[in-house]
């Protein structure tokens, strides 16, 4: 029993090792390029259970949990007809595990800080439509109202109540190693994208054709931006590799504008130079900061001499580059019509309109947040989004400590990004992820004493 229980124990905290999220990441990656998109997902959906069934604490399970939708290398994957009988075999072991947690670790209902706010949501997703819709059409979105609604709402409860790793772990880098290692994910992603192709580098851009399966390159940019302030913390909470944090950091910066995403763009220019700022001023390691921003300067203009004619091509496709809305002015102006048509619900998220082409399994997208809530959930679903909002937002500045400020500009670089796109309304991974991080925050926020690793390294996982 004696060996067992050490066993147990030992299996418990390798949870908590960079390594095992490394080891998430790679499987990820490796069914992602091999198409195999199924066998990833079944493999992190089968570590979630096993996780669930050993452990208390319920952050382990996480790099499978956000990792999960990046194995998808076919967008047609729920088209297959071996797709649904998987998915329903890996549901029903889920809920198995879910229910194995709860019986082995019980709680006592607790009202944390957003869960009247999410229940205001998945009530407003709900009555969207109504008065517009027909039966029918309503279930074209029934999908979306339940992961963004009471999904969302189980997953936030479930970390509030469920958040209690061992006291030698230190929770805020281990969530930022997440979120570092799947912006690298990402990243090999993108790279294997542009290997694989068989147009040059700038006639790529030029046709705007990215897609790795699982998004195009607005939700590549979605990604880096979240990330990049993650890798900034580790910068600041490790003396030894600080450098190579914010090496990675300033990777993933570049990427958004390898994307060419107009709004990925916007969302990081805004909150880069605030980083930047509270790096050198409040942050911590600078010297290794001000030398990896000299290095990276030397690196651009070596390369810009090397490469003269690249680099001109590439300014003259950004100077092609405009703000117009890409042909959104007409699902701006349709979102206002479909609100003052049904003004209390709007117009639902069953709501199909003329103006967006759309993929299977898709709602209709205004591609701007605030439009998105107005002609979707209409003066119910305002209230509930500006009360969602206002929570939210004591949540990210009630501890101005540098977890708070890193993570909450990884939550503003998100939302700068969702006023021209469809982020806050993309359950997986987007509002998984922004679900987790505010989690964490209020997490935080609750505790008077902050631990660190004291037995996990960044030595002992390279």
């Amino acid at each position: 029993m004696k060996s067992f229980e050490y066993l147990k124990n030992t299996s418990r905290l390798a949870l908590y090792n960079p390594v095992y999220v490394l080891i998430c990441g790679v499987v990820t990656y490796f069914c992602w390029m091999t198409g195999n998109s199924l066998l990833g997902i079944s493999i992190l959906m089968l570590i979630t259970c096993v996780v669930l069934i050993i452990s208390e604490d319920i952050l382990p399970i996480l790099p499978c949990l956000i990792f999960i939708i990046f194995n998808t290398s076919n967008s047609n994957i729920l088209n297959e007809n071996k797709t649904w009988p998987v998915m329903i075999i890996l549901a029903i072991l889920l809920v198995g595990a879910f229910l194995s947690h709860l019986i082995s670790y019980p709680i006592k209902f607790k009202l944390h800080k957003l869960t009247i706010p999410l229940a205001a949501i998945s009530i407003a997703l709900f009555t969207g439509g109504i008065g517009y819709l027909d039966a029918k059409q309503y279930l074209v979105g029934i999908i979306f109202i339940i992961t963004l609604g009471p999904c969302m709402l189980a997953i936030y409860y479930l970390l509030r109540s469920y958040t209690n790793p061992p006291k030698e772990v230190d929770y805020k880098k281990y969530i930022c190693y997440i979120m570092m290692i799947l912006g690298l994910l990402v990243l090999a992603q993108m790279t294997t994208y542009f290997i694989r192709t068989d147009k040059p580098f700038i006639e790529l851009l030029r046709v705007d054709i990215i897609n790795v399966g699982w998004g195009n390159r607005n939700n590549i940019a979605t990604l880096y931006a979240l990330a990049t302030p993650c890798c900034f913390y580790l910068g600041f909470s490790n003396k030894n590799f600080a450098w190579l944090f914010y090496t990675i950091g300033f990777m993933f910066f570049g990427s958004i504008f390898v994307t060419f995403c107009r709004s990925g763009i916007l969302a990081i220019l805004i909150t880069m130079p605030a980083l930047l700022i509270y790096s050198f001023t409040k942050g911590a390691n600078r010297a290794q900061l001000l030398i990896v921003i000299c290095s990276i300067a030397i690196l651009v203009s070596i390369f810009v001499l090397i490469k003269k004619d690249f680099v001109l091509k590439l300014i003259d496709h950004i100077s092609n580059m405009t703000l117009t809305t890409s042909g959104r002015t007409n699902l701006y102006e349709e979102a206002l019509v479909c609100f003052l048509r049904n003004p209390v619900f709007g117009a639902g998220l069953g709501y199909m309109g003329n103006n967006l082409y759309l993929p299977d399994f898709c709602i209709y997208w205004f591609h701007c947040t605030p439009l998105q809530i107005i002609g979707s959930l209409g003066i119910v679903g305002i209230v509930a989004y500006i009360y969602f909002y206002w929570v939210r937002g004591k949540i990210m500045f009630s501890n101005l400590n540098r977890f708070n400020i890193t993570i909450s500009l990884s939550i503003i670089a998100f939302e700068i990004q969702a006023l021209l796109d469809t982020g806050t309304f993309t359950p997986f991974p987007y509002m998984l992820i922004i679900i987790v991080l505010t989690a964490m925050l209020e997490h935080n926020n609750s505790k008077v004493n902050k631990t660190f690793m004291k037995s996990i390294n960044l030595q002992g996982a390279m």
